[in-house]
């Protein structure tokens, strides 16, 4: 190589370090790769519903009183007086009506039993999730084998009337097909692979925290309870790195605990308020704008590890929208 060169390329090597120091300066992360998570695809009939909101609630019954064949439900908490005469009328037109709900819920306070056996007089395959996990707290639907509700929501009157709830609505045959998968396994008790979905104890912890790291801008998380000490790390270390992480979780008034989280996290680059009013039940994720998590899953380690959770994590742009203005109208209102 000549002299001029070798001058030449000198320079060229030096302005390249002169920007990419100048990017660590200015706290930039380079753009991750759009294939940093995978993502499902839910369809162009997808739907995203935020509660409070009666339409979600006749959007669930309607799908439920169309049924042709079967209904699916896999649900924390069911009470919702519409809800329950929905399946007890498909159950009626001869549909396959199965349930899978929570025995013990957490503070002992449900009306599982009642609707249990509401359900049960029916001819309704209703029964307790599968006690080798902590709780059984997933909330989906599934009709025909061709429409799925993915939920934040119990099927309760105050997930429709008074809490801040996400409800997906697909078609998306390979959401469709896990979830019933995931049904099956849970009704026979058995073990099973978490596919296209984020499923706990399956594969949350890792997917929800992959999903995180691959943030570059932003982060937004609505999490009714935010306590696991991973995740509490790994965005702190987002933060240091010029990621902008917000976080809206519930009063502490009703979830002590996210307090205690709050204090902790002070000083670290990590923003957290408190949404009082509606009452913050939603589990959501946002990242970079570009992708989305729905589910049941808290940011807590027993969510996370010791319960069955189900949620999906999709780059829809229906979703993420929807999620987007959520949060940011939540977050003005929050505390």
């Amino acid at each position: 190589m000549s002299g001029k060169g070798t001058q030449w390329f000198a320079l060229v090597i030096a302005a390249l370090l002169v920007a990419a120091l100048g990017l660590g300066w200015m706290g930039l992360r380079p753009v991750a790769p759009a294939t940093a998570v995978p993502t499902v695809s839910l369809g162009i009939q997808a739907l995203c519903i935020v509660t409070p909101s009666d339409q979600a609630r006749s959007l669930v019954a309607d799908d439920i009183l169309s049924a042709r064949k079967s209904v699916l439900v896999e649900c924390y908490l069911i009470s919702d007086p519409t809800i329950v005469e929905a399946l007890q009328s498909a159950r009626l037109r001869g549909c396959d009506v199965r349930v899978i709900m929570e025995e013990t819920p957490f503070g002992g306070f449900s009306m599982n039993k009642t609707v249990r056996n509401q359900l049960r007089s029916s001819g309704i395959d209703a029964e307790w999730g599968n006690r080798i996990y902590s709780f059984t707290h997933a909330k989906f639907v599934v009709i025909d084998d061709s429409i799925a509700w993915i939920m934040t929501a119990n099927l309760s009157k105050s997930a429709f009337d008074k809490n801040r709830e996400i409800l997906v609505r697909t078609c998306s045959q390979t959401v469709v097909a896990d979830l019933v998968r995931i049904f099956w396994a849970d009704r026979r008790r058995n073990p099973c692979v978490a596919g296209s979905l984020v499923v706990s104890p399956v594969n949350a912890r890792q997917r929800l925290l992959a999903m995180l790291r691959s943030s570059y801008r932003s982060v937004e998380i609505a999490s009714e309870v935010f306590d696991d000490p991973e995740t509490c790390r790994l965005l702190q270390d987002l933060a240091q790195q010029g990621v902008v992480v917000r976080v809206l979780v519930a009063a502490p008034e009703s979830i002590a605990v996210n307090a205690a989280t709050r204090t902790e996290m002070e000083g670290t680059g990590v923003a957290i308020r408190y949404l009082e009013s509606p009452y913050l039940h939603a589990k959501y994720i946002v990242v970079d704008g570009r992708t989305a998590y729905v589910g049941s899953h808290n940011l807590s380690a027993s969510s996370l590890d010791e319960n069955r959770e189900v949620g999906v994590m999709t780059d829809d742009s229906t979703v993420v929208s929807t999620l987007e203005t959520t949060f940011a109208n939540d977050w003005d209102t929050g505390r």
